[in-house]
């Protein structure tokens, strides 16, 4: 650990940990001082599709924390398509799996395998956050990596899923290494618009590391902006009619009762809840039948494809960063029979965790 390293855990170190989604940012905050966790925090963004450009109030809340904190790191798990894990880590190794490895940066785990994302993926991701930079960027696989590792090991080959909302990736591995790896959408991609206006990100020169910690940029004193809404006037009483021409005191009286409405209201506000619940689970369903349709064709082209040195595979182990249903534990057992081992996880701190670790390792 060099000197700059030492002196800097003196201070107060803030690592914000971004995980995107269609629908919604979750940050994950952690201010870090003496090698000791002072202060975690959490704040969620509801965003709006699709997502062309990151959300004002979003960017100005981080631009807003790096002007409060002298050192923050931004780490940002990655989430698109165009990114995979596979067996090996050398020239050979990615021949072997028909990955051009000119149009992908890759991270070595273990000496053993590697996590690799296209240049693209991290051009966009950087593009996006342009406002405020991105110190380190990381692999799910990665994150899945370690999620393994902090379990007992198996010395036979296991299945591993790490369910993210909108996403979800499958591994093998036997002990700390990886046999396959596939990564799978759970929604659609329009969601997320890649602009590629002035770049010709197939030419890229080569990225920073999926996993690294980049340049500080400098900080300045920014003002955070303030929405302002317009509203309008209110309107002269006279452009609704006189008075007169309004209804008659026992005419309203007549009407409904205050109760009969109420009981009316929260009759409709329940159906809407029931309808929304229902939307809900047939959304969860479908996801469902998508996640295993998907685990299926992964262990089929497994057991089949000569690529891969396959064994019987009994157990499915998954880290549940989202919603697993209960049925589709069932069909696992049942229709797989395999065991399934669940264990809930928090992916937002599990990332911040790591860039603690990766910054003062």
């Amino acid at each position: 650990m060099g000197i700059r390293t030492v002196l800097q855990k003196k201070f107060q170190n803030l690592f914000v940990a971004i995980v995107l989604s269609e629908t919604e940012c979750v940050l994950r905050c952690k201010v870090l001082k003496d090698g000791a966790i002072q202060k975690t925090f959490t704040k969620t963004f509801t965003l709006s599709s699709p997502l062309e450009a990151l959300d004002k109030a979003l960017e100005n809340y981080l631009i807003s924390l790096q002007d409060e904190y002298q050192f923050v790191y931004m780490a940002f798990l990655l989430s698109s398509l165009g990114q995979g894990a596979i067996e090996g880590s050398g020239n050979a190794s990615f021949t072997k799996h028909n990955v051009d490895l000119q149009n992908v940066h890759h991270v070595t785990m273990f000496n053993q395998w590697s996590a690799y994302a296209s240049y693209i993926e991290i051009k966009w991701a950087k593009n996006f956050f342009s406002e405020v930079g991105l110190d380190l960027i990381y692999s799910p696989f990665v994150l899945l990596s370690d999620f393994v590792v902090s379990q007992k090991l198996k010395s036979k080959s296991t299945c591993y899923i790490l369910n993210c909302q909108d996403f979800f990736i499958l591994a093998i591995f036997e002990e700390k290494k990886l046999h396959f790896g596939a990564f799978f959408k759970t929604q659609s991609d329009i969601s997320f618009t890649h602009n590629n206006d002035s770049n010709d990100w197939e030419n890229e020169q080569e990225e920073e590391d999926i996993v690294t910690l980049a340049e500080m940029p400098e900080i300045t004193d920014t003002e955070e902006e303030q929405d302002t809404h317009d509203h309008e006037g209110i309107e002269e009483l006279s452009e609704f009619g006189e008075l007169g021409d309004l209804e008659d005191i026992d005419d309203l009286r007549s009407t409904d009762s205050f109760a009969d409405i109420d009981d009316k209201a929260i009759v409709h506000f329940k159906k809407m809840e029931d309808v929304k619940e229902e939307d809900m689970s047939l959304e969860l369903y479908g996801r469902d039948l998508l996640v295993y349709k998907y685990l299926k064709s992964s262990l089929e082209e497994y057991y089949h494809n000569p690529l891969y040195v396959s064994e019987f595979i009994d157990e499915i182990i998954i880290f549940d960063g989202y919603e697993i249903s209960s049925d589709l534990i069932h069909q696992l057992e049942d229709e797989l029979m395999m065991d399934v081992e669940i264990h809930k996880v928090d992916i937002a701190d599990r990332v911040c965790d790591i860039a603690i670790k990766e910054v003062f390792k």
